[in-house]
């Protein structure tokens, strides 16, 4: 069983059309290619039929979205479909394909990147914005534009269902982690608010987030977006497989949204975001987002609180 989680990696591969594309321009030198070959499927969501038509002015390259993201074990996001390496599936390709169609039905391009490097990728418009999990942030807001939320979420903690230490714990803060040794993504927002707590031993995983790590007792919890933990620890999803040692503690904290970034000081930002955001009204309303989030066991009742019917 492959318990680790790794997003972050860097190059380009195209979207509807399929195909590899090379790293390109001035952030060739800084990120390291990596991956492989890999088609993309568009996931099976799509617009209610008669749905208005949004522009697409603010794309770099006229009838080609590019968005930045990471597959590399980026489940449920976008990865690499289980029965057929070969293609990436998750929901956010889903909503991709969706926002595809409604702008015509133009090419979708889902760009490679290694997750601590999309910011970069972003200000060096290598893409027309990113979208992978992506969160607000004080710093990102100094150089980003962010659309509406598409997804709301928290953090969730995990531990070991053998772990007689959080038998009677309902996490409520970080606070309720202080003494222990907890594991998150480097560069996660869950690592920001841990940081914080200088009581909180934080080990940031850089590379691959091992849950075995976990299951083998080197860390005591792990502190992290709950989307991924339903579906690495609870299997909840398309393909994916359950740890059995491991379980959600409470329920998630720190509620939160993700987002579509885009470069503040690109001029076509301006353009797209407006035509982003019409997508998501639609998509919204329409019924697309709450489908694509049934399908891969994503829809709670946070989602109403933004507009997901």
């Amino acid at each position: 069983m492959d318990l680790g989680l790794d997003r972050r990696t860097f190059l380009k591969r195209a979207g509807q059309a399929g195909g590899l594309i090379l790293a390109g321009g001035t952030l060739e030198s800084i990120l390291a290619a990596c991956g492989g070959n890999v088609s993309t499927t568009t996931g099976s969501a799509s617009p209610t039929v008669g749905a208005t038509k949004v522009a697409s002015a603010g794309l770099k390259q006229p009838g080609n979205l590019q968005w930045g993201a990471d597959y590399v074990s980026g489940a449920p996001y976008v990865f690499k479909d289980p029965s057929n390496p070969n293609n990436l599936i998750g929901f956010e390709v889903e909503i991709a394909a969706a926002m595809a169609q409604l702008m015509g039905g133009i090419q979708q391009t889902q760009v490679e990147v290694c997750y601590s490097n999309l910011e970069q990728a972003l200000l060096g418009n290598q893409v027309d914005m990113v979208m992978n999990g992506w969160e607000k942030t004080p710093d990102r807001e100094k150089t980003e534009l962010f659309s509406e939320p598409y997804y709301r979420y928290g953090q969730q903690v995990i531990v070991r269902k053998n772990d007689t230490r959080f038998a009677n714990v309902v996490p409520k803060t970080v606070a309720d982690l202080e003494g222990y040794t907890v594991g998150t993504g480097s560069g996660y927002k869950a690592e920001t608010i841990m940081l914080a707590d200088k009581k909180i031993h934080v080990k940031s995983y850089t590379g691959n987030i091992a849950f075995t790590d976990l299951v083998q007792g080197k860390v005591d919890a792990f502190f992290l977006d709950l989307p991924i933990a339903a579906y690495y620890i609870l299997g909840s999803g398309p393909g994916a497989t359950p740890i059995p040692q491991l379980k959600l503690l409470g329920d998630p904290i720190y509620i939160d949204d993700y987002f579509v970034g885009f470069n503040k000081s690109n001029p076509n930002a301006a353009k797209l975001l407006p035509e982003i955001n019409q997508c998501f009204d639609i998509l919204k309303k329409n019924g697309t987002l709450k489908k694509i989030y049934t399908k891969w066991q994503l829809m709670n009742p946070l989602q109403s609180q933004i507009g997901v019917m």
